[in-house]
């Protein structure tokens, strides 16, 4: 990842999630995988979230059988999935018509 050649320097993990750099970082090598593997466009994606907790049973986001609660994992992260949305937006105001 290009971030560890940066020499970032952080106090704890929730830092490092909350950097813009993290998470271009991040975003960089999800669009190089994807075009590795020639993802259409639309599958890429355009924005992330990184977060320093994991998904667990005691903070409801996982069943026993380590699945993902969905209703509770959308509820959980509905202001980080509003600030993607309104990021993307006002990156790109104007909405891509599909050829």
């Amino acid at each position: 990842m290009v971030l560890l050649n940066a020499s970032v320097q952080y106090e704890n993990l929730a830092q490092l999630c909350n950097d813009p750099r993290a998470r271009n970082a991040v975003l960089a090598d999800m669009d190089n995988i994807g075009r590795e593997v020639q993802l259409r466009g639309f599958e890429f994606a355009k924005a992330v979230t990184l977060v320093p907790e994991p998904f667990t049973m005691e903070n409801g986001l996982l069943t026993p059988t380590f699945k993902i609660k969905r209703p509770q994992a959308k509820a959980y992260f509905a202001e980080a999935i509003a600030n993607m949305y309104a990021e993307v937006s006002a990156s790109d105001p104007t909405p891509q018509r599909m050829s």
